[in-house]
C-alpha cells in the first residue's frame, strides 16, 4: 500500500497555515503528519500549526527544495519505513520555495505516492503579487506547478 503524499504550496501570506489548521481540525478520521518547511531560523509556521493526533516536524532555517533537500527525504523515508505509518503527508512548502522540487523528491522514497501539488493563491493580492518586480516570477512558477491552485481569501474581495 502507498502512504499518500501532498505538497502544499503558495506564496506568503496566500492561506497555507489556516488551511492546514482546517484539515487538521476536520473530523476526515485520518492521521496526518505535517512537514513544515520555514524559511528562517524561527519556526514561525510550525508554531501557528494547531495541536492534531498526528505529527508535525519542522523543516527550519532553509527552504526543502533547495538547502534541506537532505533532510527533508530523511524524515520522507522514515515516515514510508514506520511500522504504523500516518494515513497522509502533507508538506506545506516555504512562501519563497517552489513546490514541484518538494514533489521530486517524493518520488524516490519507496512506499509514497505523490497524491498532487496544491498551490493556495489569495484572491485579494494576486494581481499585486504577479506583477510585483521580486515576487511575480515565483508567484507565476508556483501557480505553474501545481497540479491543483486552491482560490484562498475569497471573502475579501468584490464579488465581480
Amino acid at each position: 500500500m502507498s502512504l499518500p503524499l501532498t505538497i502544499l504550496g503558495g506564496y506568503l501570506g496566500a492561506g497555507k497555515t489556516t488551511l492546514i489548521n482546517r484539515l487538521l481540525s476536520g473530523t476526515h478520521g485520518n492521521r496526518l503528519t505535517i512537514l513544515v518547511n520555514d524559511f528562517g531560523a524561527i519556526n514561525i509556521d510550525a508554531d501557528l500549526i494547531a495541536e492534531h493526533a498526528g505529527d508535525t516536524i519542522s523543516l527550519a532555517n532553509g527552504c526543502a527544495c533547495c538547502q534541506l533537500q537532505d533532510d527533508a527525504l530523511k524524515q520522507l523515508q522514515e515516515l514510508a519505513a514506520m511500522t504504523d505509518p500516518p494515513d497522509h503527508i502533507l508538506v506545506e512548502a516555504s512562501g519563497a520555495g517552489e513546490p514541484a522540487r518538494l514533489a521530486y523528491l517524493g518520488y524516490g522514497v519507496s512506499g509514497l505516492q505523490l497524491a498532487g501539488v496544491y498551490v493556495a493563491i489569495a484572491a485579494d493580492t494576486l494581481a499585486v503579487r504577479r506583477k510585483d518586480k521580486f515576487t511575480g516570477k515565483l508567484v507565476g512558477r508556483q501557480i505553474a506547478q501545481a497540479d491543483f491552485c486552491l482560490l484562498t481569501k475569497t471573502d475579501l474581495t468584490a464579488d465581480d
